[in-house]
């Protein structure tokens, strides 16, 4: 989810909560499995058979990249279709999966690989992990990645926030931290997490979490990446991109990447350009980055070792990419958006430089003209189709970039984002949308 603050501001907790997917909505939807409604038992409505789209799955074992390309064991290339969860985000968020409902953890983790998913992503809180409830935390997760394996699904594990959420009021870092970081004690910090709650999490906490996770699925490839941090911002007193220091977010991605490939070799680090609606790291002139600043990604790259050596080969860029409706930032389409996209992370994929992965984007009912709009220019851009504007192009056997919709929820009453009806059924327009942005299967035959 973007950067509320600037759209709305801290005094407007329900546009905040609407933006968010609603943190009630979300939560509730989840941990009860998906379903609203007792008629939700099976989805009854999907594009085409499971079998039909076992061939978008990715294929066994971890991934690495290739210059600006994710690629498989044998080097070919593949495309990560991902599909957001809320995951554990709020505080001892633990029926996630031990609620009963009528659309099980199974029935979705089925439903999403049928939908032509082949990832999904969780979110986890730093605070779930030192509390009573904290054994039954983890538990939780490491259900839904056993779910996830048994349909062949791949996931992704995100750091969301610090403190997690408690409550169905706290929206203010639902959808980021307010600080701007990836902890809130410390030095870099004024000891809270930016929404009033005082901090609890220092960098070393935040590497100890990340790594307990690390030890929990190493060696399962089930897990293919950590992203290091879900949206940090890059505002005075925030994230910076270099120069170290306690807030250089460059720097943090190096070393706590490089500490959990040393614990579980060959997971992807992924690293989010903080969020600017202001300017950017690299001070080009008229250049805003919204969706995350990678500015200085190519020049000054993020760096992992493995116990003492290069490890190279796993880190992967992100930004999340929405439309005015959720960003709040104009122009989202059109040749102004992706004289953007390329200036900000484009460029890295043109120059086959490095992946990025675009780890939330859509959250509409795509029921508009902007909104049609954004989805056009979007999916035009993620797929090769704009090098005559300066965007990546993809040749030979080369996937078109990564993608994540966000986010799976039941779509009620138009609510954006929702990829199902209360009956299980897939909502046509965001299907239509995000149908698009899938795996090439001539291309990833073979893989």
């Amino acid at each position: 989810m973007m950067d509320t603050r600037q759209r709305w501001g801290r005094k407007k907790p329900s546009a905040r909560a609407a933006l968010a997917g609603g943190a009630v909505v979300a939560a509730t939807v989840l941990t009860a499995g998906i379903a609203t409604s007792a008629a939700a038992a099976t989805p009854t409505a999907k594009p085409t058979s499971e079998e039909a789209h076992s061939g978008t799955l990715l294929p066994p074992g971890y991934l690495s990249t290739s210059g600006s390309q994710i690629v498989g064991r044998n080097g070919k290339p593949v495309r990560i279709d991902a599909v957001a969860t809320f995951g554990s985000n709020s505080l001892d968020q633990n029926t996630f999966v031990n609620e009963t409902s009528p659309l099980s953890l199974e029935g979705n983790v089925k439903a999403m690989k049928a939908a032509g998913f082949n990832t999904l992503t969780i979110g986890w809180n730093d605070a779930s992990l030192h509390g009573s409830d904290a054994t039954a935390y983890m538990d939780g997760i490491k259900t839904a990645v056993r779910a996830a394996a048994s349909v062949g699904l791949k996931v992704i594990l995100n750091h969301h926030d610090d403190e997690g959420v408690a409550g169905d009021t706290a929206f203010d870092c639902m959808a980021q931290q307010y600080n701007g970081l990836w902890y809130d004690k410390g030095p870099g910090t004024d000891g809270t997490d930016g929404c009033g709650t005082t901090g609890t999490v220092t960098q070393a906490t935040f590497l100890s979490d990340w790594a307990e996770f690390a030890r929990a699925f190493a060696g399962n490839p089930t897990v293919i990446g950590f992203d290091l941090d879900n949206e940090p911002l890059a505002y005075p007193g925030d994230s910076t991109w270099g120069g170290g220091g306690p807030t250089d977010i460059r720097q943090m991605y190096s070393a706590v990447g490089s500490d959990l490939e040393a614990i579980d070799p060959g997971v992807l680090i992924i690293c989010e350009g903080p969020q600017n609606y202001g300017g950017n790291f690299a001070q080009i002139p008229g250049l805003d980055t919204p969706e995350g600043d990678l500015t200085l990604a190519g020049e000054d790259p993020v760096t992992l070792t493995d116990k003492g050596k290069p490890a190279e080969n796993k880190v992967v860029y992100s930004v999340h990419e929405y439309p005015d409706a959720v960003a709040g930032f104009e122009p989202d389409s059109g040749p102004g958006a992706i004289a953007r996209y390329n200036a900000d992370w484009g460029y890295l994929v043109s120059t086959n430089t490095a992946p990025v992965w675009i780890g939330e984007s859509g959250f509409v009912p795509m029921n508009t003209a902007d909104e049609t709009a954004w989805a056009q220019t979007f999916t035009s851009y993620v797929n090769g189709q704009d090098g005559d504007q300066g965007g990546p192009e993809f040749n030979g056997d080369e996937q078109g970039i990564s993608t994540t919709w966000y986010n799976w929820t039941v779509n009620t009453s138009g609510e954006p984002g929702g990829t199902i009806t209360a009956t299980g059924a897939l909502v046509p327009a965001i299907r239509a949308a995000y149908s698009q942005w899938q795996v090439n299967l001539a291309k990833q035959h073979g893989s």
